[in-house]
C-alpha cells in the first residue's frame, strides 16, 4: 500500500501542476502552463503505480491465504484418511482373531484393498496439493504482471518528471 510520502509527493505536485498551469494561463506562459500539465500527469502516474502496487500486495495476499487453505484442506483429509485407515485396520485385526483359519485370506483381502484406497486417496491429496500449488504460481504470476504494470507507471512519471525538469531548465 503506498505511504505517506508518496501521497503527500503527489499530492503536491497535482497542487503544483495546478498553480503553475493556472498562472501560465493567466501571464499568457505556454511553457509554464505545460510545465504544470507535467506535474498534474507526473502526479497522476505516481498515484497510479502507487495503486497497482497495493493491487498486486492484495493479490499475492489473497494467494497466500487460498494456498495456507488448501494446504489446510488436505491436511485435514490426510488426517482423516489416516484416523479411517486406522480404524479399519483395528476392524481387520477384530475379524482375524475371532476366526483366524477361515478369514484369514479374507482379512489379507480386504487389506490389501485398504492399502490401494489409502494409496488412492494418498494419490487424489498430492494430485489437490499440485493443483493448490498450481493456482498459487499463477496468482503469483497475476501478481508479478501487476507489479510491472506498476513499474512501468512509476517509469512514466519518472520520465514525466525528467520532462518537467527539461522544461524549468
Amino acid at each position: 500500500m503506498a505511504d505517506a510520502p508518496e501521497q503527500s509527493g503527489s499530492f503536491k505536485d497535482k497542487l503544483l501542476g495546478k498553480v503553475k498551469e493556472t498562472a501560465g494561463s493567466v501571464l499568457g506562459d505556454p511553457a509554464l502552463r505545460q510545465e504544470g500539465q507535467l506535474h498534474q500527469d507526473k502526479a497522476a502516474a505516481a498515484e497510479q503505480a502507487a495503486a497497482q502496487e497495493a493491487l498486486a500486495e492484495r493479490e499475492r495476499e489473497e494467494a497466500e491465504v487460498t494456498a495456507a487453505e488448501a494446504e489446510n484442506a488436505v491436511a485435514r483429509r490426510e488426517l482423516a484418511a489416516e484416523q479411517a485407515a486406522a480404524a479399519d485396520e483395528a476392524r481387520l485385526e477384530q475379524e482375524r482373531q475371532r476366526a483366524e483359519a477361515n478369514l484369514a485370506s479374507e482379512a489379507a483381502r480386504q487389506e490389501t484393498a485398504l492399502e490401494q484406497k489409502a494409496a488412492a486417496e494418498r494419490a487424489a491429496l498430492a494430485s489437490e496439493a499440485d493443483r493448490a500449488a498450481a493456482d498459487k504460481y499463477e496468482a503469483d504470476r497475476e501478481a508479478a504482471a501487476i507489479e510491472a504494470k506498476a513499474a512501468q507507471a512509476r517509469q512514466a512519471a519518472a520520465a514525466l518528471d525528467e520532462a518537467a525538469s527539461r522544461s524549468q531548465s
